[in-house]
């Protein structure tokens, strides 16, 4: 068989963190300029810091490697220089081992001679080594070249999902809707507001979002859990008359942004975002940016009038494991 020119000068190799982390932070701020939001400027920062550290530092597979450092993945070199990159972060989506493929860059000079779809291939065999149960990625909705190559890849979409930022000293405010009533949530909403979230986040993508139930459940020992755990979590209720219309919560990150969790349907959204997000606006004293992950076209232009600013919308994408590997 004739061996392709281009192959035959690259290489595609594991990543190796201690090495690899400072020149694949480069590729991926060099491919993903323009794009880049303030935790994606936040997340470069620190495989920066990562690789700075990295002699000192314990590189296992524990709950760092699953929350946020690209530990797994694989590489492509020519000439001893990476140009391609693909990083897989592994999940437990409801008891079953997951694999979320991120970080898929190219280097500019080196697109359209197939590394991508090389490093994804290389993702998928692996992932089945390891008895994974699917592999997840997400997607750009405005890269449709990736699309195209994840659907013959055999990936299926699962979601689109919109993510939005409000910084403090963007927000505006505006009229609210009279003759609603807000206040602290009662200690009998906690099951309409778990049907509530459990619509707007559902079990499909939550494993990917920082969702954890616990840490909205009623009672006491629910609280304690939230205190011993270091969990900061505030809700906020906005009612018709005695009927709850949706719940609001604002949670402590020790990311760039804290985390906005939406409760309602979509025929109230309207009404009741700006009222929570005014109060948590006013009533606070932390400036930190909120942040919400929301599915793709609802509430846009309620977000746009408070102030928030689009960060992009993912399309989630799934390859279960259990179908044969066919790549032409």
């Amino acid at each position: 068989m004739t061996q392709n020119p281009f192959e035959a000068e690259g290489k595609l190799r594991s990543l190796h963190p201690i090495q690899d982390l400072n020149e694949v932070a480069d590729l991926i701020e060099l491919c993903f300029k323009g794009a880049i939001d303030d935790d994606g400027r936040e997340y470069i920062q620190y495989l920066r810091k990562m690789a700075r550290d990295a002699k000192n530092t314990y590189w296992g597979t524990g709950s760092l490697q699953r929350a946020y450092a690209p530990l797994q993945g694989f590489v492509y070199e020519v000439n001893d220089r990476i140009v391609g990159n693909l990083s897989m972060l592994p999940y437990r989506k409801h008891g079953e081992f997951i694999y979320l493929i991120a970080n898929v860059a190219v280097h500019p000079d080196y697109r359209r001679k197939g590394i991508a779809r090389r490093l994804t291939a290389k993702a998928l065999s692996h992932a089945r080594v390891k008895s994974a149960a699917s592999a997840w990625l997400q997607v750009r909705d405005d890269n449709p070249a990736a699309q195209k190559l994840y659907t013959d890849m055999g990936f299926v979409e699962r979601a689109r999902r919109s993510t939005w930022t409000l910084k403090y000293n963007n927000y505006h405010e505006y009229q609210l809707k009279k003759g609603l009533k807000s206040g602290k949530r009662n200690s009998d909403e906690w099951g309409l507001h778990k049907r509530l979230l459990d619509e707007i986040y559902p079990n499909d993508i939550r494993w990917n979002l920082g969702y954890r139930e616990e840490r909205f459940q009623q009672g006491f020992l629910a609280a304690i859990s939230r205190f011993l755990n270091g969990v900061w979590i505030r809700h906020w209720a906005i009612r018709s008359d005695k009927d709850l219309l949706g719940i609001l919560s604002l949670e402590r990150t020790s990311l760039f942004s804290d985390n906005l969790w939406i409760a309602t349907t979509e025929d109230n959204e309207t009404d009741i975002i700006p009222i929570a997000v005014d109060h948590f606006h006013k009533a606070l004293p932390s400036r930190r940016p909120m942040t919400v992950n929301y599915p793709v076209d609802r509430a846009e232009e309620t977000f746009l009038n408070l102030g928030f600013e689009k960060n992009h919308t993912l399309i989630w994408m799934e390859e279960p494991t259990n179908r044969p590997l066919h790549f032409d």
